[in-house]
């Protein structure tokens, strides 16, 4: 995957042909939480969050402003429903800055069993018509994967 981006990067300079995010989620039975990371591309991130408030945005990992707004951002685009509960609310741990990626670090403390939730994944897609937001889970030993788009943006997470 990484030389596939490398290479088309390498045909289109200063932009990446596709808008994607990739999550990984795992459950950690110890604390009872899903540990979560979003890799973001910076790019498609500063563009969204110029959109949505009006002025020039830009991600600086570790500046409050910033991540304060991005955190605002993800708890409208991003959400896990456990069971019945509307919304499970998620603990910000802070972004970290890869290349030309803006990694997201959550925490979401919950009991539940995943039988009747599901996960809401609209990152960017109001912003890019191509936009796909691929998430990976473990959960106790099990591994799955979702990919959300346009007209996926919630999806039942199953065993």
């Amino acid at each position: 995957m990484k030389l596939l981006v490398l290479f088309l990067r390498l045909l289109f300079p200063g932009a990446h042909p596709f808008h994607s995010s990739v999550t990984e989620m795992t459950y950690n039975q110890t604390d009872q939480s899903w540990e979560i990371s979003i890799r973001l591309f910076q790019d498609d991130l500063e563009q969204t969050m110029s959109s949505v408030t009006g002025k020039k945005f830009r991600m600086v990992p570790g500046d409050a402003v910033s991540e304060k707004a991005l955190d605002a951002y993800l708890r409208k685009h991003f959400r896990f429903h456990a069971g019945k509960q509307i919304t499970t609310p998620y603990r910000w741990l802070g972004t970290e800055q890869q290349q030309d990626a803006i990694w997201v670090y959550l925490e979401i403390p919950t009991k539940s069993d995943l039988v009747g939730s599901y996960l809401e994944n609209s990152i960017f897609l109001d912003e890019f018509d191509d936009q796909t937001n691929l998430v990976s889970w473990s959960f106790q030993g099990q591994k799955k994967s979702y990919l959300f788009r346009k007209t996926q943006e919630v999806q039942q997470l199953s065993r």
